[in-house]
């Protein structure tokens, strides 16, 4: 089914696309089957709705951006690196793909319960994320406490905000000016200080 997993990928690479010069309400079904270059019945063979794309794409970016979280990490890194790192390569992701950083933050949320399952799964492989770093950290750095799962949720909503403000407020290309409030609040939070 390498065809079926193919125009899946453009379907969500199409509306990606789009979404750089149209708000998601804009955009229409057609918009989205021209910029993958496949017909709107290939459209509804794998998404019943733009909604549902948009809700792939969610799941999609959120797999492209552990990616390069992941290539951030290194157990080799002290702690203080480590956070410089995940959390530089975090914010990149999102800074590099502002219009549809926006649509996932904000257009996603508008999609009623489905669109908050999503956002609160890709919050939570974050979470998960962070929690593990904290601790693999600890094996060389007993000054660190743990982190539970419900700290590293809260944690990640803070961030979050932040950026939501960011692309909200401003155009979201200064998004990693949030790098050292990000990093202190993390290192604040690990070290166990309020």
């Amino acid at each position: 089914m390498k065809t079926e997993t193919t125009y899946r990928v453009r379907l969500l690479d199409g509306l990606a696309q789009v979404l750089e010069s149209k708000s998601y309400r804009e955009i229409t079904l057609a918009d989205i089957a021209a910029a993958s270059r496949v017909s709107r019945r290939t459209f509804y063979e794998h998404f019943p709705s733009k909604d549902d794309c948009l809700l792939a794409l969610a799941d999609h970016a959120s797999k492209g951006m552990m990616i390069a979280v992941l290539g951030a990490s290194s157990a080799t890194k002290t702690w203080p690196v480590a956070v410089r790192d995940i959390t530089q390569a975090y914010l990149f992701f999102i800074e590099s793909k502002p219009h549809l950083m926006r649509a996932l933050y904000i257009d996603l949320a508008a999609l009623g319960e489905s669109g908050v399952k999503m956002r609160r799964k890709v919050a939570e492989q974050f979470a998960l994320f962070l929690q593990k770093q904290v601790e693999l950290q600890r094996a060389h750095d007993k000054t660190l406490q743990p982190l539970s799962l419900l700290m590293s949720m809260a944690l990640v909503a803070g961030i979050n905000e932040l950026i939501l403000y960011e692309l909200t407020e401003k155009d979201g290309s200064s998004l990693m000016g949030l790098a050292p409030t990000a990093e202190q609040l993390i290192h604040r939070v690990a070290a166990g200080q309020q």
